[in-house]
């Protein structure tokens, strides 16, 4: 085949690798060696000893020369010198010579050399190309809201669907030289660019199988091809979309590649880090928890254990059908510092996704699954239902025997079959007196059911409730009232809030009066409490997606990395009022570790067009005050433009179009405030009355203001405390 010369042009270097091996010398690379296929482009052969020859399609012309430093990085690289051009046209690898192109496994590798002369950048580079759900693997450069980025997808039968990874190319980039390298060794994988990790995603199971649609270099088949790949459809109209530009080699292996090689092959010394700043972004939630990036749910499998709280929490990464979720997983030892971990419970190949549960320590060790010194954590969690093709939702363990940070499925899962519609998110506790553990589960409409079962193997009905007007995501924990351990009352709560306070005997709940809400915000979902609270704390510790919120299509428009918070974590107790008993719930005590140095007033008393907060301003804010109404109508504390509103004749705060009562005690009120980048939580009369809420300020307004109209008010007192970012050291 006749050779072509190809001047200096500044190209892109793409080099995606996803397994390891091979020793790496600095005179001589040897990464090429066990790779499954190799091709340099010098002709459609490849090097291996497998010789999977590329069949050529359209306008591509294999032999093209390099020359300058062009060649001399190719080499440098492995390279032969020579590339690929790419009009339209592409190569067909087909199944491999073997079949060696149709691999599988739990690590896998794929290298191109990629480079664009015009600076466009956009096309399928290499892969199995297909859906979500049929892709083997693949690698392309693609445009989203006028930027070019690279993407790679591994399928996964485990998820239904594919691990996704990206990053964004620089324009000032579009005509240099870059390597980029994807790994994947079983439980991450990776993408590399010049040498530098530039994204990463826990990604589980195996590399999809059996997807029989050509291995294609430079395109990628119409949909009608990926469903007949054999199908008698004239060449122009095989293809989706194709790939203009040069192409020096490309590789795959059936290992992860060492950090070392991944170096050489990218030209460079040493492996750096390139990820986006996580936890810097302007919107960022800077003392709410976030996952660093993707949409997060429900909290889930809250336990402590030995000093650490977990907190997992539903978790969708990108590429996943809806059903397929993950759950997250944070750890701290304060309530307020969280580490983002890359381990993760995720879909059983089975299943449909990991949906919502919750965690346990099983001291006695009534489930047989203790091996070690560590009493074992048990998570209890719903294997989500995908309809018209999985089973329905059954309710599935999992267990740990190294303190709650890697798991297990029981191998005869599930623990509790379907019972009606979507039951799930079901939620466990420890009932001494019968030495049973009782599973609160969600059934169907409004109804719950409650489960009794001595080893979380074997589960027996006991009794239903009924929550008018509620769904979902059930706790039931028991409390003092007023703190007398000699009078606790059992707390049954679902998704939204509202809860029913009453006894319990092991068999039945008997409920106490009617259904009772906790927080009147715009932004309180599927709130869930710690098990396993040591004694010599004491507390009843929840926590709660702040749900929807500002996110959602705006996340995607700010093009902001994550999707959804959490509130901060609250204490909650039962008090007694003249109503009745009634739950309170303010946040933990640990706020404080982020108090920096505040301002303080005391016996102030505000006139109309008087601001006691005049020269304050910020983002974060932990905002305490005693106000006495005096004669006043009304008063406001202003937040970053928004306004925290009481109403003296009606007895209402309000804030983010949400009201709730707040009758004066002693003639006063109490305010906690906290206020984050996305989110203002007012607590009245120490958590009496509750409004939890998102909202979306403007970036330059930071400014705080106390607006009393109507007559004066007396501040009794008033603490404003700036807060620490819980991130800075994150990555």
């Amino acid at each position: 085949m006749r050779h072509t010369n190809l001047t200096n042009t500044g190209c892109f270097l793409l080099t995606a690798l996803m397994l390891t091996g091979c020793n790496s010398g600095k005179k001589e690379i040897r990464v090429w060696d066990d790779a499954i296929a190799v091709w340099h482009m010098s002709n459609l052969g490849d090097s291996t000893k497998d010789k999977s020859v590329l069949s050529p399609f359209g306008d591509v012309q294999v032999g093209v020369k390099l020359e300058g430093e062009e060649l001399k990085a190719s080499e440098l690289r492995g390279g032969d010198g020579y590339a690929a051009r790419f009009n339209g046209g592409w190569l067909d690898g087909g199944q491999g010579i073997n079949d060696e192109l149709n691999f599988a496994g739990s690590a896998a590798s794929f290298a191109i050399r990629v480079c664009d002369p015009q600076g466009r950048l956009t096309g399928p580079l290499m892969g199995k190309f297909g859906t979500d759900a049929g892709v083997a693997y693949s690698l392309m450069a693609d445009t989203a809201d006028g930027e070019i980025l690279f993407r790679a997808g591994l399928g996964s039968d485990e998820i239904a669907g594919m691990h996704r990874l990206k990053t964004i190319v620089a324009p000032a980039d579009l005509t240099i030289w870059h390597d980029v390298v994807v790994r994947f060794d079983g439980s991450n994988s990776q993408l590399f660019v010049d040498g530098n990790l530039v994204d990463d995603e826990v990604s589980v199971g195996t590399i999809r199988a059996n997807i029989h649609t050509p291995f294609l270099i430079g395109s990628e088949y119409a949909d009608t091809m990926l469903n007949n790949p054999t199908a008698n459809v004239p060449q122009n109209e095989r293809i989706k979309s194709s790939f203009t530009g040069l192409i020096d080699h490309a590789a795959i292996w059936n290992r992860a590649l060492t950090d070392d090689e991944i170096a050489r092959i990218s030209g460079v010394e040493t492996i750096g880090d390139k990820r986006p700043a996580y936890y810097t972004e302007k919107y960022r939630p800077q003392f709410h928890f976030t996952p660093r990036k993707s949409w997060m749910n429900d909290p889930n499998g809250l336990v402590y254990y030995k000093g650490v709280y977990h907190m997992s929490y539903q978790h969708m990464p990108p590429g996943r059908p809806g059903a397929y979720k993950d759950w997250g997983q944070a750890i701290s030892t304060d309530l307020v510092h969280w580490k983002v971990l890359t381990s993760s419970l995720t879909p059983h190949k089975t299943w449909g996704g990991c949906w919502s549960g919750s965690a346990v320590v099983d001291h006695n060790n009534t489930t047989g699954f203790k091996n070690g010194d560590e009493d074992p954590v048990i998570a209890i969690l719903t294997n989500g239902g995908v309809p018209n093709v999985g089973p329905k939702n059954t309710q599935c363990i999992a267990y740990s025997n190294d303190g709650g940070m890697t798991f297990t499925y029981y191998d005869k899962n599930p623990v509790l079959g379907h019972i009606v519609a979507e039951n799930r998110d079901p939620k466990v506790v420890w009932f001494e007196p019968t030495k049973k553990w009782i599973m609160a589960i969600y059934l169907t409409g409004n109804q719950y059911g409650l489960f009794s079962s001595a080893d979380m193997k074997s589960w027996d009905h006991i009794c239903d409730l009924n929550l008018p007007g509620v769904t979902e995501c059930p706790d039931l924990f028991e409390i003092a009232v007023d703190g007398n351990k000699d009078n606790k009352k059992w707390v049954f709560w679902g998704a939204t809030g509202n809860y029913l306070i009453g006894s319990f005997d092991g068999k039945t709940f008997k409920q106490e009066g009617g259904l009772l809400k906790t927080d009147n915000g715009n932004s309180f979902y599927a709130a869930q409490t710690w098990s396993n609270i040591p004694d010599s704390d004491g507390r009843t510790i929840q926590i709660a997606w702040m749900a929807d919120g500002v996110f959602g299509p705006k996340a995607v428009k700010l093009k902001l990395p994550w999707d959804q918070q959490m509130n901060f974590p609250t204490e909650v107790t039962l008090r007694t009022t003249p109503e009745g008993i009634r739950m309170y719930r303010l946040p933990v005590k640990e706020i404080e570790l982020l108090h920096e140095k505040g301002d303080k007033w005391a016996d102030v008393t505000l006139k109309p067009g008087d601001n006691l907060f005049k020269g304050l301003s910020g983002e974060l804010f932990d905002i305490r005050a005693e106000i006495d109404p005096l004669q006043s109508s009304s008063f406001d504390i202003a937040v970053r433009g928004e306004k925290i509103h009481y109403n003296c004749k009606d007895k209402t705060i309000s804030c983010l179009g949400k009201s709730v009562q707040l009758p004066l005690e002693n003639g006063r009120i109490k305010l906690q405030i906290l206020v984050d980048r996305t989110s203002i939580e007012v607590f009245g009369n120490d958590g009496y009355a509750v409004l939890t809420s998102c909202f979306l300020p403007a970036v330059e307004n930071k400014e705080l203001a106390t607006v009393a109209t109507g007559g004066s008010v007396k501040i009794v007192s008033t603490e404003v405390y700036p807060l620490q970012s819980i991130w800075h050291k994150a990555k």
